[in-house]
């Protein structure tokens, strides 16, 4: 189970009322509470400054996430984006969280293959979670293959491509205008979302040649190409999660895997996120 964490960053501000930031975790606690023994948690925190040094500071916002989501132990702690802090000092207060039985393993997001180094001479990362997608795949140049070298898990967000690749998005009209990303996800503004089409058109007719959905395959298609990659689709739509999750049962060959692959080099993505800001 993967939290959201308390929506502390720049964007999430602007879309997430202040008295609603630990929502998710609240959530997560409730729900969870009665198979917490059954279940890995992994939830976040911003370190956006702060009196105290850098221990004191993250163990404030464990203490508060366990809090709200009635637990003593987190099992993955991620570091939300890297901020004024350098990555060493967090490493070791994430380190010493580690040996005092608080926390399992620890992870940075939206992170380059310098700073995975940096932090992982100092403690061990347990996975790295960055923006992969087919839309989205500056991190296989680098960061993928550094990530399966040192044994660290790649977990992929907006695996869909915020939508866009399930082929369910056909206009920002659509579109909550509070806590929903995709009213500022640069694939899907109206222009882009019709200059896309040509990707989204593929994904639809292989998929049904495979006999499964657009969003499945393009999490099949990640699955099938890196050992050390697990995405971690969201929604808030019951059958949303249940089709994403079908998408471990789908199977790619060696020639559909190159396939998949020749067709994406062949078309152009509009609109680019990145994955280091």
């Amino acid at each position: 189970m993967s939290v959201g964490g308390p929506k502390h960053s720049q964007k999430g501000e602007e879309y997430l009322a202040r008295s609603q930031r630990g929502h998710n975790e609240r959530i997560v606690g409730k729900a969870l509470a009665d198979v917490r023994d059954d279940v890995v948690i992994a939830t976040k925190l911003f370190l956006d400054g702060g009196f105290g040094g850098t221990y004191k500071r993250i163990r404030k916002h464990l203490d508060a996430s366990m809090d709200r989501m009635q637990t003593d132990f987190v099992d993955l702690y991620y570091l939300h984006r890297m901020g004024s802090t350098p990555v060493e000092d967090v490493a070791e207060a994430m380190g010493r969280l580690i040996d005092e039985g608080l926390i399992g393993g620890w992870g940075l997001s939206q992170v380059d293959v310098d700073a995975i180094a940096r932090a992982h001479a100092v403690t061990p990362l347990s996975a790295v979670q960055n923006i992969y997608s087919m839309v989205e795949r500056d991190v296989e140049d680098e960061v993928i293959p550094y990530c399966a070298e040192h044994r660290i898990g790649l977990v992929a967000f907006s695996p869909v491509a915020s939508g866009l690749l399930s082929g369910k998005v056909k206009s920002t009209a659509q579109f909550e205008r509070v806590d929903d990303v995709r009213t500022w996800v640069p694939q899907l503004s109206e222009r882009n979302l019709a200059a896309n089409r040509p990707l989204v058109q593929m994904l639809e007719d292989f998929a049904d040649v495979k006999g499964c959905t657009p969003a499945q395959l393009s999490m099949a298609w990640m699955l099938a190409k890196w050992d050390n990659v697990v995405p971690i689709p969201g929604s808030k739509n019951k059958g949303r999660i249940l089709e994403n999750l079908g998408a471990a049962e789908v199977e790619l060959t060696k020639d559909e895997l190159a396939q998949l692959e020749s067709a994406l080099d062949g078309i152009t993505v509009y609109g680019h996120r990145g994955f280091t800001h």
